[in-house]
C-alpha cells in the first residue's frame, strides 16, 4: 500500500469514548471543535554523563515509562442526562455515564477508565482503507467555561505506553 497523498483535516475525524462492559457504552462526541492535541511521550530517557559531560557517544537508557496526555473542546449542550451519554457527566462522574458505566480496569475498579479512540476517515476520500488511534485506560479531567458559545474542555490521561494505532 503506498503512503496516502489526502491531508487529513478536522473535517476527516470523529472522537468516540467507551467503557470496559462486554457491550461497551458508547459516547460519540458530538459538536466539537476539532481540536484534539495528543503527546505520546514513550519511555523515560535517562542520560548518564562522565563528570557532567556528555561522551562522544551518548550513555542513554530507557526509564519509566510515561503516560500518554492529551486534550480538546466541546461545545457545551447538556449538563446531565440520567439515560443517555453526556459529555459533561464524563467528568463529573453523574448522569448515565456515573451510573452504568464500568471502567476499562474492571466492575470493582477505584478508578474509572475509559477508552478514547479517533477515528480518521480515509476510504471516502480515496484512501485504501480508514484509521484510528486508540488509547486505553483514560481518565478524563474537564473545565466548563462560559461564553458565546459555552464550552467544555477535556483533558485525559491514557495509562498505557503508545496508542493502538491501525
Amino acid at each position: 500500500m503506498a503512503v496516502s497523498t489526502i491531508i487529513k483535516t478536522k473535517r476527516d475525524g470523529t472522537i468516540t469514548i467507551k467503557d470496559g462492559a462486554g457491550t461497551p457504552l458508547v459516547l460519540l462526541i458530538a459538536y466539537e471543535q476539532g481540536d484534539l492535541s495528543v503527546t505520546i511521550p514513550g519511555p523515560a530517557v535517562s542520560v548518564y554523563l562522565d563528570r557532567g559531560a556528555f561522551t562522544a557517544t551518548p550513555a542513554l537508557r530507557y526509564g519509566d515509562d510515561q503516560a500518554v496526555t492529551g486534550s480538546f473542546t466541546a461545545y457545551l449542550r447538556h449538563p446531565t442526562d440520567a439515560s443517555d451519554e453526556v459529555l459533561s457527566d464524563l467528568i463529573c462522574q453523574t448522569g448515565q455515564i456515573g451510573s452504568n458505566w464500568t471502567s476499562t480496569l474492571g466492575a470493582s475498579a477505584e478508578v474509572q477508565t475509559y477508552t478514547l479512540i479517533f477515528a480518521i476517515e480515509g476510504t471516502d476520500l480515496g484512501d485504501s482503507a480508514d484509521y484510528s488511534y486508540t488509547f486505553n485506560h483514560c481518565v478524563f479531567t474537564g473545565t466548563v467555561s462560559e461564553g458565546d458559545p459555552s464550552t467544555i474542555s477535556i483533558s485525559f490521561t491514557s495509562y498505557d505506553l503508545y496508542p493502538t494505532v491501525a
